[in-house]
């Protein structure tokens, strides 16, 4: 990448420090361009987009599991008490939180782009360099509301969905 001008990690360490980067020219657009599709093949697929915000509540973060277990990776900043997301399944779960679902609007699927923030303080190979490893990143997550007896069948179907994105690449 850095040989062919499309990322540049020097820069990214000039404005923002070590393990930030910038993609250059074609590289932006080919990121931007793999974005759309895959939202584009999800959305083939029967999923919901949604924009979520990228700043959530410290609830949302406990009632997906990433607090308290991995605060010292979050982002936050402490006047608001607002993290910023590690992966867009925060807020995409959050959506429903302390509610009951109805059974029959179920299975509800949903996908989302969202830029993520971790520090990845405890990463196994966090000083390689590249961009794996980096504290911003973007990613496109699906997530399922399902019915609990349905859960297998639908995991299935999910990770299907996900290895079409392979299969078409």
């Amino acid at each position: 990448g850095t040989e062919l001008g499309l990322i540049d990690f020097e820069r990214g360490v000039k404005i923002s420090g070590t393990r930030f980067y910038l993609l250059r020219g074609v590289g932006a657009r080919l990121q931007r361009a793999l974005i759309t599709w895959m939202l584009d093949v999800h959305l083939e697929q029967g999923y919901t987009e949604i924009y979520p915000p990228y700043m959530v509540k410290g609830e949302c973060l406990v009632g997906t599991g990433q607090l308290p277990k991995f605060a010292e990776n979050l982002y936050r900043d402490a006047e608001e008490d607002f993290y910023f997301v590690p992966t867009a399944e925060v807020p995409v779960t959050n959506m429903y939180r302390d509610e009951v679902l109805d059974a029959d609007a179920l299975p509800i699927k949903h996908v989302a782009y969202t830029a993520c923030f971790r520090r990845e303080k405890m990463a196994h190979g966090k000083d390689t360099r590249g961009i794996k490893r980096g504290h911003q990143f973007d990613k496109v997550e699906m997530v399922k509301f399902v019915a609990p007896e349905r859960s297998l069948a639908e995991l299935d179907a999910l990770v299907a969905d996900a290895a079409e994105i392979l299969k078409r690449l």
